[in-house]
């Protein structure tokens, strides 16, 4: 299969024309070429239900999610898996509870879905906290990998190359969300989807043909290889088997489940659909293809650790980004943990990487730019027509420092485990944004002062028991492994710190007395909503 990318120089050169390719795509979105289509923040009008799955397919399936589910199952076997099914499960929960609430509203940020009932100032600026403390870090996991990718496809080795590629990968990606603004996005989140329905299902068959379609013989080498026996294929290798272990497993299920469900910008573009039955439709396309690609990552995972050495794993890191690359090169006919002479394969399966990470931070830094721009500044009512304009020159000013923010912390934290990173931002969307949203949307009660308890307190909890558990320190995967200063015991606090954000909201609302206009206030608001949904239809 190598004839197509026989040396380095072939390997690069496709790689840099996939590169074009995608700035051209970000060009042609470009809102500075649109007549009369919107401003920068603006959704695609009158998207149709596939088109707008194929999208939030996107918006769930992060590059970093991707591999790490792949790494975690090839890792622990049976607990990988359940993690996985955690992670398909999100889709079907935002069609059957959000679906019917959400559309019909401007779908520019978070701020806008509770903004809908609360006072729009103070809403929004919790709202743009929440969207920011969930972004950077679910965007700093997306870059690490990356980086390490990029280096190794380039030949460039060590610290070196990682920092290099962690910082031109971050530029890239600042320069298309940029330019295309969320148009650009909405298509590079397409092509990556489409991407990765071919790839995904590309990479079990092969895997398979490697044992002649005999899915037992798969986990049986499987097995083989963790050096664990029939365990690798029972509960307790995540975190052990002890009832604390469980109840951390069934804790970091949670988090993946309401916290992959919950993401802002994924709420932001279910809530600019027209209508409650395109949302339905889009959201039914979206469970189809999340359920084929987690499927196709716990097979994937499990072909890891069939078919790669287990020396190889071990020095390329835990729950590593890199172990998809490993299987794509020992299907390519390379050595065993050798990507010195990229085939067509690994070529074409780092392509996938690479678009998926391109379009999955385009997006969060575009809803980290919407944050500041429309939640925590002065941007409500933006420019439309053609041109830069003022609205979005702030808006690109403020994709850029989030951007140089998430590409800082990046370099500096490279070293650390992308779980950690993954685990922060999936607890904190589902402490803050999934109460924020429920109460805002089902109790006419909720007020003000209880969003803010929600938002402020719920990341004090997510940030102080995340700090005093395994996954800081005290753990061979930990951010801090030499040192030891736990005393909380799970890794993803979400079975704690969910429960008391809910606490909080309720307690911050149920002590400030409801105005005397809030009912009346919500009557407009939801007419307001209709009116939008059937301007947009």
């Amino acid at each position: 299969m190598s004839w197509l990318a026989g040396d380095r120089a072939t390997v690069i050169s496709l790689f840099l024309l996939f590169i074009a390719g995608c700035l051209f795509v970000a060009m042609l979105a470009s809102p500075d070429l649109q007549h009369g289509g919107g401003g920068f923040f603006a959704h695609p009008s009158r998207s149709r239900p596939l088109r707008q799955g194929l999208a939030l397919t996107g918006d769930f399936v992060s590059a970093a999610g991707v591999l790490y589910f792949c790494g975690i199952v090839a890792e622990t076997g049976y607990d990988g898996v359940l993690l996985v099914v955690a992670a398909a499960l999100s889709p079907l929960l935002l069609k059957v509870w959000l679906a019917e609430r959400l559309p019909g509203g401007q779908g520019r940020s978070l701020g806008d879905v509770l903004a809908r009932r609360l006072p729009s100032g103070p809403a929004r600026r919790a709202a743009g906290w929440a969207t920011l403390v969930v972004s950077v870090p679910l965007l700093i996991a997306q870059l690490v990998p990356i980086g390490r990718i990029t280096a190794a496809l380039m030949g460039v080795p060590g610290r070196t190359g990682e920092i290099t590629g962690i910082v031109l990968v971050g530029v890239l990606i600042c320069a298309c969300a940029g330019i295309g603004g969320v148009r650009g996005s909405t298509l590079l989140q397409i092509g990556k989807t489409l991407a990765l329905v071919v790839a995904a299902p590309l990479l079990v068959v092969l895997i398979l043909t490697q044992f002649d379609w005999d899915y037992g013989e798969l986990l049986t080498k499987a097995a083989a290889g963790s050096g664990a026996g029939d365990a690798y294929l029972a509960p307790g290798r995540l975190f052990g088997t002890g009832a604390a272990s469980r109840l951390d497993t069934l804790s970091l299920g949670l988090t993946v489940l309401f916290g992959t469900a919950f993401l802002p910008h994924l709420l932001t573009r279910l809530s600019a659909s027209p209508t409650a039955g395109t949302a339905r439709r889009a959201t039914s396309w979206a469970v189809l293809a999340s359920c084929l690609l987690c499927a196709a990552a716990a097979v994937t995972g499990y072909g890891i650790q069939a078919l790669v050495d287990g020396e190889t794993l071990r020095e390329a890191g835990p729950r590593g980004g890199d172990n998809v690359l490993l299987l794509a090169a020992v299907l390519d006919g390379a050595e065993p943990g050798s990507m010195d002479a990229p085939g067509t394969l690994l070529t074409f399966v780092s392509c996938v990487a690479f678009l998926t990470v391109l379009a999955s931070a385009s997006v969060l830094l575009l809803a980290g730019s919407a944050a500041i721009v429309h939640d925590m500044g002065d941007g409500a009512q933006p420019p439309t027509g053609p041109g830069p304009g003022p609205g979005r020159l702030r808006a690109r000013t403020a994709l850029l420092l989030v951007g140089g923010l998430c590409i800082g912390l990046a370099v500096t934290g490279r070293t650390a485990n992308a779980q950690f990173w993954l685990t922060f931002s999936y607890t904190e969307a589902a402490t803050v944004v999934l109460p924020a949203v429920a109460y805002s949307l089902l109790w006419l009660r909720f007020t003000l002062r209880g969003l803010s308890w929600c938002v402020y307190g719920g990341t004090f909890v997510t940030v102080a028991l995340l700090a005093f558990s395994p996954a800081v320190s005290g753990s061979p995967h930990a951010l801090v492994p030499d040192a030891d200063w736990s005393v909380f015991p799970l890794h993803a606090p979400g079975l704690v710190s969910i429960p008391a954000a809910f606490l909080l909201g309720a307690a911050g609302s149920l002590r400030e007395p409801p105005p005397s206009a809030a009912p009346r206030t919500a009557t407009r608001d939801v007419e307001q909503v209709n009116a939008a949904a059937a301007t947009r239809t």
